[in-house]
């Protein structure tokens, strides 16, 4: 049950528990988050999705996790943060199914740097910006898209971690 005055909140880990490395065991990541007072914990799969509740806002809270996760588990990790609000409103363009995904932005990029990605042909594959979220549709899977990951961070200037669209319904199923 979540606290009165309290906001819900999707955390994203970026680059943990792939390939043995960067480990950050889900029991060790939800007690973390609820000795930082944090309420209503769960997470999703291994790949570093959490949610909670808190009384703090995003910027009280990003800084206080960065922290307390790089002091646990020993290296730093790139955090994306959503209220609620935000990860309910997402909606995404394209048919649901596995080659759709979200590529959860750090801050909105520039303006001229989506411009300079607009004038790219990366054909088959389509992509929408809304705000902080890039949407992704990837018709020859991920492994054949032509817009990786590192590109987008690259001609974005922004850090960015990305989620399958089973993973987005299955945190809006946790926030509610």
């Amino acid at each position: 049950m979540v606290a009165s005055g309290a906001g819900r909140f999707v955390l994203l880990l970026r680059g943990i528990n792939v390939g043995g490395h960067r480990r950050v065991p889900m029991a060790d990541l939800r007690r973390v988050l609820t000795d930082l007072g944090l309420s209503d914990v769960q997470t999703y799969i291994q790949s570093g999705n959490a949610v909670f509740s808190s009384d703090r806002g995003e910027a009280e809270l990003l800084p206080l996790l960065f922290t307390a996760l790089e002091a646990e588990f020993g290296f730093p990790m790139a955090l994306t943060l959503r209220t609620a609000d935000e990860w309910q409103a997402l909606s995404s363009p394209y048919p649901a199914g596995k080659q759709t995904h979200v590529a959860f932005l750090s801050q909105p990029p520039e303006p001229e740097r989506v411009q300079t990605l607009y004038s790219q042909d990366f054909a088959p594959d389509l992509w929408t910006l809304s705000g902080r979220d890039l949407h992704l549709h990837c018709p020859g899977g991920t492994q054949a898209a032509r817009l990786t990951h590192a590109l987008l961070e690259r001609r974005l200037s922004v850090s960015a971690t990305v989620r399958n669209w089973q993973t987005v319904e299955a945190l809006t199923a946790l926030i509610n």
